[in-house]
């Protein structure tokens, strides 16, 4: 006789935590030459079609530094389109785009 079970997939806890002032952010090569050109088309689009707001995050070669399981895990899209984040102190240095 054989039992055949289905493999339970557990939900991954993500958390956003502000970075510590010294954590170093990995400098991986661009694997695509295209990169910078594509992420260019695409904000010059949204430029051209006066769709660029002052709310919006709109960047390429940004890393985003999430903790997954309690593991630091970082990625780093090519290009990056968000409607809107709030709003930073003049004078301070976002390194982060978390609610801390």
């Amino acid at each position: 006789m054989v039992l055949l079970t289905t493999p339970q997939q557990q939900t991954p806890v993500v958390t956003w935590e502000k970075l510590p002032d010294d954590f170093i952010l990995p400098d991986d090569p661009v694997e695509n030459i295209q990169q910078p050109s594509l992420a260019a088309a695409l904000t010059d689009a949204l430029g051209a079609a006066n769709r660029i707001q002052p709310e919006m995050l709109v960047v390429s070669n940004f890393g985003i530094v999430a903790n997954i399981n309690k593991k630091t895990v970082v990625k780093a899209p090519d290009w990056l389109y968000v409607p809107r984040v709030l709003p930073v102190a003049a004078g301070v240095i976002r390194r982060s785009y978390t609610k801390c």
